[in-house]
């Protein structure tokens, strides 16, 4: 493989090139600079080869096969990122997201730090007052470390953390990452508009030196007042137009869904292929291995090209030449007719695997993860075989091969080694495809099924697709959209909001007189603030319930669903609720109570170790991202929108 991955290189090398990786007045010296020496970059050759590029070749042409990408979905995955296909825009709604997580991650650290080393007064109220650059040193400072965050990680690599979580990235027209200049006048426009705004209605609705209540109160309204302003901007951005805003356009920038590879998963073959040594039983040029079906179906080997065949007793007229011809991935490749007596074999050449019954068997159901591949694969041959005429009459789920590289197959024969044969399902028409391809979308595991597959699958399941070419293209498309979640994502859906609040709130609480009522204990402000926080998320979760949503969950475009794979329902989500909550806040409330009457030390190290236990079951949620302890308990999974 990694041989094959290395003419890859050279082939890539010289198509953007035009000239070969290594040279020389003869065969002999070829072989000798591709042993001694290293290609020069494409870069050297080739000005205008995308940043990266090089990269993915120079890796490909490694010395040591050890030093090349170990399979071709890793060199897939590096190399599109290049695809000559347009990038898909990403929405404004999956933008506004990505860009709130990264404007936290940007500004909130400086602003938690300026606030707990210099205080809130020659944070925000000097820059009101005084109206001078020094007054607003540290005011500057704040933005500054934004900025140069965007800058950086969005001028050089085309994402921060936010846009990464989500699978965006910020490039040119020409697909590279935008530079330093551009990704900062990018963040400079809707900030700037912000503060500017912001500014100059704090500095003429906030007079004098003391700050009040009021002055709290004005500070408060104008800074959510003015973070609504960029919305306005993107009003006019739709798909039509790629979902740009006026920074898009000025800078000449966009902001689009990074070109993502899927994995098929593998499969363990059911029984390995042997080669059988000389002298034993054979047919035709091949060895047999064992009778599948004594006089019908056998396995042998090829012993010279030490291959696995089938070999199928033909009980039907002659294999059309179209079938015979067939070349593709989803079906058997035909090799050879044997003529042995009075009975007619087919040769094909078998590949590894197992059928797709016995992953099924039992009540068994497949994750869509996974799935989602197979259905592609069975659609794409249903329609390439009706479209050279080398469909069978009838099909069924015995007739579905899985094989060890995750693909799936149609045999012109069901499997023989199950115990109660499939309905067969006549596949001449759209309707019976469509019945065939419901059939294997009903082994799915309903508790995977993302939101944005339900509904092909019910049109699926009702029949409603009139071209299989349209629906193949639908299932296809369905493999670019993210069928799990991922650990990342689920810690973000979790913690971000929280942790969020808690540092705004432990900063305000410490500015504060809280401090001082709580003498001096640290220990108890940051558990007074924890909890402050928790209840205010705890509270909109409850609210949330009439949407069907959380404030996380809406974020990271995340669902919950019940045990059939449905949106759960309100009663269902106050049940999985209140065993989040209940559990924290109940322990909580007495030991407040105790800590009343017998002093508040112990008590606020029992408060501390249960909020660890509570905080340890949030955990497991992350590392189990489809269901953590809660969602075991009140019968509840969640998937991706």
């Amino acid at each position: 493989m990694r041989a094959d991955i290395y003419s890859v290189g050279a082939t890539l090398f010289t198509l953007l090139t035009d000239r070969a990786p290594f040279e020389g007045d003869n065969a002999v010296q070829v072989v000798a600079n591709a042993v001694n020496q290293k290609p020069k970059p494409l870069t050297e050759l080739r000005q205008d080869v995308p940043p990266g590029l090089d990269r993915v070749v120079a890796r490909c042409l490694a010395k040591e096969p050890g030093g090349r990408y170990a399979g071709y979905a890793a060199l897939r995955n590096a190399l599109l990122p290049f695809s000559s296909r347009v990038p898909e825009p990403a929405s404004i709604n999956v933008r506004a997201s990505a860009g709130w997580i990264d404007f936290l991650i940007a500004f909130l650290t400086p602003y938690a730090a300026l606030m707990l080393s210099v205080g809130g007064e020659k944070l925000i109220a000097w820059p009101i007052y005084e109206r001078t650059l020094y007054s607003a040193r540290y005011y500057i400072a704040l933005w500054s470390f934004g900025f140069l965050y965007f800058s950086i990680f969005e001028g050089l690599l085309g994402c921060g953390l936010g846009k990464y979580l989500k699978g965006l990235r910020v490039v040119r027209t020409n697909a590279r990452p935008p530079g330093i200049v551009r990704a900062l006048i990018r963040i400079l426009i809707p900030i700037g508009i912000i503060e500017v705004i912001r500014n100059l209605l704090n500095i003429i609705l906030i007079s004098g030196s003391d700050w009040t209540w009021v002055q709290n109160v004005i500070y408060v309204v104008t800074a959510n007042i003015c973070a609504w302003i960029p919305v306005l901007f993107t009003l006019r951005a739709r798909r039509e137009n790629g979902f740009a805003t006026p920074w898009d356009l000025i800078t000449g920038t966009r902001v689009v869904i990074k070109p993502k590879g899927t994995i098929r998963p593998s499969i363990e073959p059911g029984v390995k292929p042997e080669i059988v040594a000389k002298g034993t039983e054979s047919l035709g040029p091949y060895r047999i291995i064992e009778d599948i079906v004594p006089g019908e179906w056998i396995a042998a080997t090829d012993p010279v090209l030490r291959r696995q065949v089938w070999l199928l007793r033909r009980n039907s007229p002659e294999l059309s030449l179209a079938r015979r011809n067939v070349a593709r991935s989803g079906r058997l490749r035909w090799l050879q007719k044997i003529e042995s007596g009075e009975a007619t074999w087919d040769a094909f050449e078998a590949t590894e695997g197992v059928p797709f019954r016995s992953l099924v068997e039992g009540g068994k159901r497949v994750p869509w993860s996974t799935l989602r591949h197979w259905l592609g694969d069975i659609a794409s041959e249903l329609w390439d075989a009706t479209g050279d005429q080398t469909l069978p009459a009838e099909l069924s789920l015995d007739h579905v091969w899985v094989t060890t590289q995750g693909r799936a197959v149609l045999l012109d024969e069901p499997w023989p080694g199950v115990h109660a044969g499939a309905e067969r399902i006549e596949v001449g028409d759209v309707g019976g495809q469509q019945r065939l391809l419901g059939a294997i979308a009903a082994c799915a595991e309903s508790t995977s099924l993302p939101l944005h597959a339900r509904g092909v699958l019910q049109n699926l399941a009702d029949g409603k697709f009139e071209k299989l070419s349209f629906l193949t293209g639908i299932l296809r498309g369905l493999l670019d959209k993210p069928a799990e979640i991922s650990k990342g994502i689920r810690a973000g859906s979790i913690f971000m909001m929280p942790l969020y609040l808690w540092i705004v709130s432990f900063v305000g609480f410490f500015q504060g007189e809280l401090l001082q009522r709580w003498k001096d204990s640290l220990g108890g402000l940051i558990m007074v603030s924890i909890m402050l926080v928790l209840g205010a998320i705890a509270l909109m979760q409850l609210v949330g319930l009439a949407f069907h949503s959380t404030a996380g969950h809406a974020i990271f475009r995340l669902a919950v669903v019940d045990a059939k794979g449905g949106p759960a329902n309100r009663v269902t989500l106050l049940r999985r609720w209140a065993i989040v909550w209940f559990p924290l806040f109940v322990p909580m409330l007495l030991l407040a109570r105790l800590a009343e009457r017998a002093g508040g030390t112990a008590a606020v190290a029992c408060a501390f170790v249960w909020l660890g236990l509570w905080i340890s079951a949030a955990v497991h949620a992350v590392i189990a991202p489809n269901g953590g302890l809660h969602d075991r308990l009140a019968g509840t999974w969640v998937v991706r929108r």
